[in-house]
């Protein structure tokens, strides 16, 4: 109960700062938000309707417009067992020329495609991968830490990151730091095409985590936790091509998966999505068998009102599973 309530006087303090520090700049403040509503089918035993997100953000540069300093506080409304709203992003940066410092709550900087805002990525989901392997998975992918990043938009970035290890949202005594690395670079890169490459590293001296998206509940995790990935991406006019290798070595046992996704989009509003991707995680109850994805998307009106629709199939040895989904995205700010 104490540390929930140091969390929230946390959140308090951080939330009256910057409000009086953008009064004080006379700033102007930046609402946004988005809603994706959406309906699901797996033919068996599965039909709903679901608020997939629900995110409201506001954040700002300090002073003004034309300010070093910068601000992002984000929330997501959920519906689970209950509606409820959890704070996802806290975060201040400091900009100058081509580094960049970052401290707060937020996503450190691995993989490509967790790095990508979900309402612009082709699907409807990231791949399964990607949202089990990725440090902080178990809680939106967050943690609580300072990254240093150097990014040149002609040549690539790098970035460094050290995080508390324990997850967003939590506070605790116990020692579980994470370092994470990122790099990639542009092997090509002019306005009609762009070829990019690069790799992700982290680590951690984990003790009794609870990696519930590798070995399922109940089960808690102590020792090295290193995990390390290769990505790409491909641009060629109005396709696309990216692709992701993920693998986690938890002590002795290793978890890994990989994601190849293509898309295309003609006539300016039609896109059209390819993928395939598969997950082997250290679950004895799951099924490790790839999935194929084929998903269409109408741009009424690009990225800020959009109507997907995803079909995914996987040919297990003694069935076939299938899940469609659709889904309408209206952003707004």
């Amino acid at each position: 109960m104490k540390k929930k309530t140091l969390l929230k006087m946390i959140i308090v303090i951080l939330l009256i700062i910057m409000s009086d520090a953008a009064t004080f700049a006379q700033q102007k403040v930046n609402w946004n938000g988005y809603l994706q509503y959406r309906f699901s089918d797996n033919y068996l035993n599965q039909t709903n309707f679901s608020v997939r997100r629900a995110k409201f953000w506001v954040d700002g540069l300090l002073p003004a417009d034309e300010g070093n300093w910068s601000y992002k506080l984000q929330a997501n409304f959920l519906q689970q067992v209950k509606f409820q709203f959890l704070l996802q992003d806290v975060l201040v940066s400091y900009k100058i020329n081509n580094f960049e410092v970052t401290a707060g709550q937020f996503v450190p900087d691995f993989s490509l495609q967790r790095k990508q805002p979900d309402y612009s990525i082709p699907l409807d989901e990231r791949a399964d991968v990607v949202n089990a392997l990725v440090p902080g998975a178990e809680t939106m992918a967050r943690d609580i830490g300072i990254e240093l990043k150097l990014a040149d938009n002609k040549t690539g970035s790098f970035s460094f990151g050290f995080f508390n290890g324990n997850g967003a949202n939590t506070v605790s005594n116990q020692r579980n730091f994470l370092y994470v690395n990122r790099g990639s670079l542009f092997l090509l890169n002019n306005s009609k095409s762009k070829l990019e490459l690069g790799y992700n590293l982290s680590y951690r001296d984990a003790h009794d985590l609870q990696f519930t998206k590798i070995f399922g509940n109940n089960f808690s995790f102590s020792g090295n936790d290193f995990r390390f990935g290769f990505e790409g991406k491909l641009n060629l006019g109005s396709f696309e091509l990216q692709s992701e290798y993920i693998q986690a070595n938890l002590g002795a046992k290793k978890a890994h998966g990989y994601y190849a996704l293509a898309d295309y989009l003609f006539a300016k509003k039609n896109l059209v999505t390819l993928s395939v991707e598969q997950y082997n995680d250290l679950n004895p109850s799951t099924v490790d068998d790839p999935w194929y994805v084929v998903g269409y998307s109408y741009l009424i009106k690009g990225n800020d009102i959009k109507l997907s629709l995803d079909n995914k199939f996987q040919f297990a040895s003694n069935k076939t599973n299938a899940l469609t989904t659709l889904q309408i995205q209206y952003f707004f700010n």
